[in-house]
């Protein structure tokens, strides 16, 4: 019988079988692809056999898989690629009854598998895995999503058909690893399945490793975003705060659904800061370094045509930035620019009222001229020309003007603006405009029109401050020289000093918008380097924890209340960076420690650390051009204004309540703070002397500069 079976002239069907399946393989292989018509009678025969058997044995309890051929030419027949789901470990596949077969040869078997797609590159996964973990998926949710989306149909659970058989004692795959769908379990009547339970675990072999997913690792690792812990942050690592060993479920489940936010404004506030510093610099300079005041002597050329030697002081900035000038002329905070500053305006009013008695003092050979008082003017080396004594006194609606005479100017030789009735000009010289174009002639016989103008407006300092000098002088004092004035009444030096947009009314400053403006601008580079530091580590902390818009409105309303405080108790002293914000950024620290109190481990301690470093920093505010009022009103708006925007826990149903009610409590507190410095700064200001202890402590003489208007820095 062994002898039949090995030539293949048994009478058992079976073997019979096998042995002409065995031969048709060898010839397939050997000299090419068979006839159609001997696999069909094959394909025939064999199903004939088939269902023979399947009547004598018993319904097998599980439907067989595909065979897979280990021994087959070529890689797709050992291994197929994974197109989706986890990979696991494979069973020995051991068919419960007679394969089919389609007799055709290794390679259209080959041609006919899925083949292996292009192996992508390192720099597409990591960008795909970066995509990933910005909309929030994993990894691998969003692989599966994206084959979804690519294919119509179901992936493929099953080798092709086409696979040429083993032999018997092959049929169990040892080394073949081929993925293949759950088994569907055929169990009779009343009898139950086994239950289905998810795999949760990812087992993949060493050779059948998935690909890519070495660098899945560390890109992952790379992304990876820690969770901020509500009520620890950055500060509370710092500090070593810890939980309490026992939470309630139901605070715990609070903790754990709140969402960690991308620090957006962070990056957003920090980039526009260092863009706007370097612009500075580069633009403005950096004005001289240090803690007291730069003095500057040299020789200029006077009004009066004679050299003297002039001193010029300077604040120095020990931020290394910019001076003062060209700070107010970015948008520092600064009052006179912001409001009508009483005491400006009262020293604008008496230069006018100096100007209208003045008169221009011509000297005797006529090789200059200047707009002077009576004092001024020499009374042996030149003529002071005042109406109406000269006989060349102009007339106004039938008498002799009372005012004048003015270098330059006279209403008998301006074409435009002419003066003629009924526009004639008023004899106040103080409200006489600019002539632009004048009667050119040789002489005029008027002795200050004819001679050669030696001073014109020149508008030196912070706080309005104008003289009748030489160009020379004005560049050396980096004032603002008007060429096409005559009078100092005819500038608006309040105007040139705070630049920006023109005011409204030349004479009422309304440059409110500094209150926020000023919050973008650095005294220096030393000043952005700080700014930077707490705002990409406090800032970015808090902001992950309560999200980029309510962080934004924190932020700006306590920097812009800051402002406004410094404004009303420090108003000739230009201030500029977000103190203010950044001190109402740590009143969040305290509103997080106490929304948070009862869940943490000994939050006296937390809190008593928190108040000496807070301290430290007011205390650091006493220093020389250290703002501390933007510091104190900036904490106390911050403060408030966390209670109803920083997101918190609830402890039960009425302290949910309560938090709520404490919501609408501070919102209305607040406003009231800042409605009250409104009303301070523009209805009913006032001067607090004694205040500027609050912002520098005179340790010594020189140790804190006087801001007030008196006060002479140029």
């Amino acid at each position: 019988m062994g002898t039949a079976d090995w030539f293949g002239v048994s009478k058992d069907g079976d073997a019979t079988q096998k042995w002409q399946r065995k031969s048709l393989r060898h010839c397939s292989m050997r000299y090419g692809r068979l006839k159609p018509q001997v696999i069909r009678e094959m394909d025939l025969s064999s199903q004939d056999n088939i269902s023979l058997t399947s009547t004598e044995t018993p319904p097998p309890l599980y439907v067989p898989s595909s065979i897979v051929d280990p021994l087959a030419r070529g890689r797709a027949f050992r291994m197929v690629e994974e197109v989706d789901g986890y990979s696991v470990p494979q069973t020995p596949v051991t068919p419960g009854a007679a394969s089919l077969c389609s007799f055709t040869s290794s390679r259209s078997g080959l041609n006919r598998l899925p083949r292996r797609r292009k192996r992508e590159s390192v720099a597409k996964m990591s960008f795909r895995a970066a995509a990933a973990l910005v909309k929030g998926r994993s990894l691998r949710e969003n692989a599966t999503l994206r084959r979804m989306q690519r294919r119509s149909f179901t992936p493929a659970s099953f080798m092709e058909e086409d696979v040429v058989d083993l032999p018997d004692e092959l049929d169990t795959s040892f080394f073949a690893r081929v993925r293949t769908c759950p088994r569907l379990l055929i169990s009779s009547q009343g009898t139950p399945g086994p239950p289905k339970v998810p795999l949760r675990q990812e087992v993949v072999s060493v050779n059948g490793q998935r690909r890519g997913q070495r660098i899945v690792v560390p890109v992952k690792k790379l992304f990876a975003r820690e969770k901020r812990p509500y009520g620890l942050g950055m500060v509370g690592k710092l500090t070593n705060r810890t939980y309490r060993k026992r939470i309630d479920s139901y605070v715990k489940r609070q903790i754990e659904d709140m969402d960690d936010h991308r620090p957006f404004f962070t990056y957003w506030i920090t980039v526009v800061h260092l863009l706007i510093t370097i612009l500075a610099v580069c633009i403005y300079g950096i004005a001289p370094v240090g803690f007291s005041q730069h003095e500057t002597v040299d020789s200029v050329l006077r009004n009066k045509g004679v050299y003297e030697n002039v001193k010029f002081v300077q604040q120095e900035n020990f931020w290394v930035g910019p001076s003062s000038e060209a700070l107010i002329h970015l948008g520092a905070k600064y009052s006179p620019c912001m409001r009508q500053d009483q005491q400006v305006h009262d020293l604008i009013r008496d230069k006018r009222d100096i100007e209208r008695d003045s008169a221009c003092c011509v000297r005797n050979d006529r090789s200059g001229c200047l707009q002077t008082s009576e004092e001024e003017c020499s009374s042996t080396l030149a003529v002071w020309v005042k109406w109406p004594g000269p006989p060349s006194t102009p007339q106004l609606e039938g008498r002799d003007r009372q005012y004048g005479s003015v270098c330059h100017q006279d209403p008998r030789i301006c074409l435009e603006p002419a003066s003629v009735a009924p526009h004639e000009w008023p004899d106040d010289i103080t409200k006489w405009p600019v002539c632009t174009r004048y009667n050119t002639g040789n002489h005029t016989n008027l002795p200050h029109i004819d001679c050669t103008i030696t001073g014109r407006p020149c508008c030196i300092g912070t706080k309005g401050r104008c003289e009748i000098t030489s160009r020379e002088y004005c560049d050396f004092m980096k004032g603002y020289f008007h060429e096409e004035a005559t009078l100092c009444s005819q500038v608006h030096c309040m105007d040139d000093v705070c630049g920006l947009l023109p005011f409204l009314n030349p004479e009422i400053p309304d440059q409110f918008y500094r209150l926020w403006l000023s919050l973008f601008l650095h005294a220096g580079i030393l000043h952005c380097m700080v700014s930077v530091c707490f705002q990409m580590t406090i800032l970015r902390d808090l902001e992950k924890l309560a999200g980029w818009l309510r962080i934004s409105i924190i932020y700006i309303l306590s920097g812009i209340t800051g402002n406004l405080a410094s404004a009303i108790f420090l108003p000739y002293r230009a201030e500029v960076g977000p103190a203010g914000s950044q001190f109402g950024i740590l009143a969040c620290l305290f509103v997080e420690l106490f929304q948070s109190w009862q869940i943490l481990a000994q939050p006296w301690r937390a809190f008593i650390k928190l108040l000496c470093v807070v301290l430290f920093l007011f205390a650091f505010g006493l220093l020389p051009w250290i703002d501390n009022f933007a510091h104190i009103f900036g904490f106390i708006s911050g403060f408030f204004l966390s209670f109803a925007f920083l997101p918190y826990i609830s402890f039960g149903r009425m302290d949910m309540y309560r938090k709520r009610l404490q919501i609408i409590v501070f919102l209305v507190v607040f406003l009231g703070l800042f409605a009250g410095l409104v009303v301070l700064f523009y209805v009913y200001p006032i001067k607090c002397d004694w205040c500027e202890l609050l912002t520098c402590i005179p340790f010594t003489d020189k140790f804190c500069e006087k801001y007030d208007l008196n006060a002479h820095l140029h």
